[in-house]
């Protein structure tokens, strides 16, 4: 399966759902008192499981989130057109430089926010955490374009269900954003069944409890994905056949898609549909 296969990163992201339980049974046996207690053995154990998705095209890793740096990353060095040995702190600081115009402030906005609305989260809702943002822009010193897909799920929580330590899966998805999209969204879910949402779209900087489309419109986006077209989407739902169009063209504006099949995919990709 090719990057050009509409299923790709589809595929890509349950490998790494599948790896995220892997990894968490691993955490359960290293973590002691919050922390990770034979650091050198957990590396071990987790660099061999990481390993099957290393790519260029996608890094996965373990970010510290007391510290706000990696423990671990495979693929580091391809994605980002590293030099190989570079320490984390250099690693860091090379990447924030890469940087494109315009998207600096998204590490402390996303940090506030996350700050924000986790202290808000009730003891009851403090679980099943997973996170997505899309959208920023980095170009390589060799000039290729990056622009992030980010997955995080914690793999880690203390008894006040407050987490340390989350699995990252980044993906270039340069080719499903348009060029000219400017902005950046992130979306978290939590609960039992994943039922609270919270988002942020940087055209706004809205701090929003609502996900990024509205019900009707990923009921209309799931109905794109099952291969329903226009006129069968509008009498299946009893709207009218511009109404469905609207609702496209709308999607692919808040989401910065190139197009519909892109739309779709980067939808699944952030679990707004299935």
């Amino acid at each position: 399966m090719s990057p050009q296969d509409p299923n790709f990163f589809i595929s890509r992201l349950q490998e790494a759902d599948r790896l995220h339980k892997r990894v968490l049974a691993l955490s359960e046996k290293f973590f002691v008192n919050d922390t990770i207690g034979d650091m050198a053995e957990f590396l071990r154990e987790a660099e061999f499981l990481l390993k099957g998705v290393k790519g260029t095209d996608a890094v996965i890793g373990i970010f510290n989130h007391t510290t706000y740096s990696t423990e671990l990353e495979v693929g580091h060095q391809e994605f980002w057109g590293l030099e190989p040995g570079t320490d984390k702190t250099d690693r860091m600081k090379s990447i924030l430089s890469l940087a494109e115009k315009g998207y600096e402030s998204f590490f402390s906005e996303s940090v506030a926010w996350f700050t924000k609305i986790l202290q808000e989260i009730p003891f009851e809702q403090r679980v099943n955490f997973k996170f997505h943002h899309c959208g920023i822009r980095y170009r390589r010193l060799d000039g290729k374009p990056i622009c992030l897909f980010s997955q995080g799920i914690p793999i880690q929580y203390n008894a006040e269900r407050h987490f340390n330590f989350t699995l990252n899966y980044v993906e270039n998805v340069s080719h499903l954003l348009k060029k000219d999209f400017p902005h950046y969204w992130i979306r978290m879910e939590h609960g039992v069944n994943r039922e609270f949402v919270h988002s942020l779209h940087s055209d706004n900087k809205e701090y929003a409890n609502r996900d990024l489309l509205s019900a009707r419109e990923k009921e209309i986006l799931q109905l794109i994905a099952a291969d329903l077209d226009t006129k069968e989407i509008a009498d299946q739902l009893f709207i009218s056949p511009n109404t469905v169009g609207n609702h496209r063209s709308k999607m692919i504006e808040r989401l910065g898609a190139r197009d519909t099949t892109a739309l779709v995919q980067l939808a699944k990709m952030a679990c707004m549909i299935q």
